[in-house]
């Protein structure tokens, strides 16, 4: 019994770090019509780990809905979005947390990928939250600009890479 209620524990945990991501909003940079919208989101439809896709013409936004239990790189928005002939201006996270205590400079690592929060506050993040990815191409340049002058202080901000790590991704809560 003991060990079936183990499994059964793993496994809630192993889904729960899959299902980190719920859902995003993505704001693309050089959308002048609704051919451009179209081609960007034809090539968000082509991400294997995003469920839907809801569009807003008018403030080029597209909010991006995850599959659950699906491995996902936030890259490949990115690139999506470049193939398509743009930019990403912003990308934020709905992410679920369960009483993670986060403060500046604080890593958090589910599975292979380590969550950096920079410029944050001391808090305990509960439910979702909403966090802004701040790492180059998922910012406008004058965005990451002010934060490569913080970059001292957050050594891995201006590489991109820490040792040992798989991917990473720098993250201010909003």
């Amino acid at each position: 019994m003991k060990k079936f209620v183990f499994l059964c524990l793993t496994i809630l945990c192993i889904k729960n770090l899959n299902a980190q991501i719920y859902k995003a909003e993505l704001l693309a940079n050089g959308l002048t019509c609704s051919m451009c919208s179209n081609a960007t989101l034809n090539q968000l439809k082509t991400i294997s780990f995003i469920d839907s896709i809801d569009t807003d013409v008018e403030q080029a936004k597209f909010i991006l809905y995850f599959k659950p239990n699906a491995d996902y790189n936030l890259n490949t928005i990115r690139l999506k979005v470049e193939d398509a002939g743009f930019s990403v201006g912003s990308l934020v996270l709905f992410m679920n947390f369960n009483n993670l205590a986060v403060e500046d400079d604080f890593h958090y690592t589910v599975g292979d990928k380590t969550y950096h929060f920079m410029d944050t506050k001391t808090q305990t993040l509960n439910a979702v939250q909403t966090v802004k990815v701040i790492d180059r191409g998922f910012i406008t340049p004058k965005e990451h600009k002010k934060f490569l002058k913080q970059s001292s202080k957050y050594s891995c901000y201006k590489t991109g890479k820490m040792d040992n790590i798989v991917t990473l991704y720098h993250l201010k809560v909003v």
